[in-house]
């Protein structure tokens, strides 16, 4: 429960305002390692917010950011949720998965309803999975340069930034002392209006 001074108004969230710590981090594998320690000490992951992509940054500032710092107490900073490289990792799994099972079933059927032996359907299995798997790789490759393009991109300006949205004033301390813990750099905390 939040924290109330005398009148009963919450510490935390006064008015039309509400608290967040900001932390950068220089390294995705920390940034992804404070986001799972925080979850650990039960912030959700809608308290938790990162840059959205440099075409929707631009598209609200109005121009190309070269410093992270021009954002980092920008409420109007485009967010999104952090995706982990483990997630990722599990997408890019689902998406071969999903196109071998594809691929090994559509040419099954094909070739059974076409009434052709055992071994014919055996070959075009493999030849539909061949090209179905190699489809869901390139596609697997492609989702894997744009999630690392877009982590290089934010360490060109100045790192990756982490919003983390307060509700407390005990999650405020726990919140700066997991992150400070995590390597973060530039860790602060600002009030920014509710949208």
């Amino acid at each position: 429960m939040a924290s109330r001074d005398t009148d009963g108004v919450d510490l935390v969230q006064r008015g039309r305002q509400r608290r967040e710590v900001v932390a950068v981090f220089d390294d995705p594998d920390c940034l992804d390692g404070a986001i799972s320690e925080l979850q650990q000490h039960g912030f959700g992951r809608a308290d938790l917010s990162t840059v959205c992509n440099a075409r929707m940054l631009e598209a609200e500032l109005g121009h190309v950011c070269t410093d992270v710092r021009e954002i980092e107490d920008n409420p109007s900073a485009p967010r999104s949720v952090f995706v982990s490289k483990a997630s990722i990792g599990d997408a890019e799994g689902a998406l071969v998965g999903v196109a071998v099972y594809i691929g090994a079933i559509a040419a099954a059927g094909m070739t059974a309803a076409a009434g052709a032996s055992m071994m014919a359907v055996v070959v075009a299995v493999a030849i539909g999975t061949a090209i179905t798997g190699g489809a869901g790789y390139a596609l697997m490759k492609r989702l894997d340069r744009r999630y690392n393009a877009s982590i290089q991109e934010q360490l060109e300006r100045g790192g990756l930034i982490l919003w983390v949205h307060l509700h407390s004033e005990e999650q405020e301390r726990d919140a700066l002392k997991i992150l400070s813990s995590c390597s973060a750099k530039r860790l602060h905390v600002h009030e920014v209006p509710i949208r």
